[in-house]
């Protein structure tokens, strides 16, 4: 029954009139943009990369390698490296095969390295956001149609919730994942797919009006998808484990091509996953379980609300300049008894061409800070009080990440990056972590 009613949904999103966004930042997915053949380290190959987009085949790839190491606090002092190398092809069906306004996309990542965090820093909000799932794996395969002069843009198939939902190019300036890729406190607290996790879904975009529009998302809420063993290959629908909705509406008033004024986006979005969630204090008769022993309470569903707004406020340069000064704030909520984070914050600043002559660096400053649930505090202090155990009181982490991105050529960058870490994984107890290091990145 669950199975048919999930299938239904997607043939529901995917018959619906939807509109497409008219920001072109909304169009990106997976991370990877496809510049054009000159802003690529490995340029037309002989031709041939020009002849298959004519054709209708788009090819990108991309490398990053972060180097961090964290110098005082934490846990100790080290260093540790990581790296991601994404594919992308994209079939333009409509070139391809005559089938107007049809998209056929699949791609794929190999991951290496280690975690800094978990290994030094001790810290929840990761230092690296490219670190999870070190190993080559498939990541989209999907279909994407859009209608009526590309204002509807419907996508079905093995998607990511957080490339569409909780995103913003303007978080792939940081080198934390507590603001790069998604606000982390909605993926720890519930199954949210994010980028290098993609599930069986669909997704509707309907622009309302010029500068209005809404995104709607049904998803597998299975997290066992994601897992190492399966290498992104698991088909399978476990619906029992539950289905996670997504809707999200966003205003970006100047984001057309023709507008003068300066660009900007608004988003409130709304999260749901119906799957089980334990209590972080309640047991089934609504005491401690750490006093009476029991199991803690089970809760069917568990969801998140989350507000976006970036806006430019300077540009020095003509209306098509991406030149200036944005900045931004992210606030993300939840249920106390059920989320680790139920109150997340991140904001900060984003200057593009801050250097004369150097417009297309980017300098940014970002801050985040994660409050651990109350109910999660309950358990620590009842763990203590009750049973002796050593077991700290977490109680907020809060980060720091100022970086400068140097674009050396098109197609190649150095971005030296250092971070601020206080009361690393929330306890006080542990010093606070200074990070410093770089990001290096090709575009192939």
């Amino acid at each position: 029954m669950r199975r048919g009613i999930f299938f239904a949904l997607l043939l529901l999103f995917a018959a619906s009139p939807s509109f497409a966004s008219e920001d072109p930042d909304e169009q990106c997915t997976a991370r990877i943009v496809c510049p054009p053949d000159k802003d690529h380290m490995t340029g037309t190959w002989g031709g041939t990369r020009t002849e298959l987009e004519q054709k209708g085949v788009t090819f990108c790839s991309s490398y990053v390698l972060d180097i961090l190491g964290n110098v005082r606090g934490g846990m100790e002092t080290g260093a540790r490296f990581d790296s991601s190398m994404g594919w992308d092809v994209n079939f333009d069906l409509e070139k391809f095969a005559g089938h107007k306004g049809t998209q056929f996309h699949i791609s794929g990542l190999w991951r290496a390295g280690q975690n800094l965090s978990s290994a030094v820093i001790g810290n929840a909000l990761v230092a690296s956001s490219i670190f999870g799932s070190e190993q080559f794996r498939l990541y989209a395969l999907y279909l994407q149609k859009t209608f009526l002069k590309n204002k509807i843009n419907i996508q079905i198939g093995r998607i990511s919730t957080g490339d569409d939902f909780a995103a913003s190019p303007i978080y792939w300036n940081f080198v934390t994942n507590a603001i790069d890729g998604n606000p982390i406190s909605i993926p720890i607290n519930l199954f949210f797919p994010t980028y290098p996790t993609a599930v069986w879904g669909a997704r509707a975009i309907c622009n309302i009006t010029g500068d209005i529009y809404t995104i709607s998302g049904i998803y597998n809420g299975d997290p066992r998808v994601g897992r190492l063993a399966a290498y992104g290959l698991d088909f399978t629908l476990r619906l029992k484990r539950g289905i996670l909705f997504a809707q999200e509406v966003a205003y970006a008033p100047n984001t057309a091509p023709d507008s003068k004024g300066l660009p900007g986006h608004y988003k409130v979005g709304f999260f749901y996953n119906g799957s089980t969630f334990r209590d972080l204090s309640s047991d089934v008769s609504g005491a401690s379980f750490a006093v009476s022993g029991l199991s803690a309470k089970k809760h069917i569903g568990n969801y998140a609300i989350y507000f976006h707004a970036d806006q430019m406020v300077y540009r020095p340069g003509p209306p098509q300049s991406q030149a200036g000064l944005t900045p931004f704030f992210v606030i993300a909520i939840g249920p106390d008894n059920m989320n680790k984070f139920p109150f997340f914050i991140d904001g900060g600043m984003v200057y593009q061409g801050l250097i004369p002559t150097r417009n297309s660096d980017i300098t940014s400053a970002g801050i985040s800070y994660a409050k651990y649930s109350q109910s999660l505090q309950n358990n620590q202090r009842d763990n203590i009080d009750y049973n002796g155990s050593v077991t700290a009181v977490q109680t907020y982490e809060l980060a720091f990440d100022f970086n400068h991105k140097v674009a050396i050529t098109p197609w190649m960058y150095l971005q030296p990056d250092m971070q601020y870490i206080i009361n690393p994984n929330g306890w006080k107890d542990r010093k606070n972590a200074y990070v410093v290091g770089t990001r290096f990145g090709l575009i192939f």
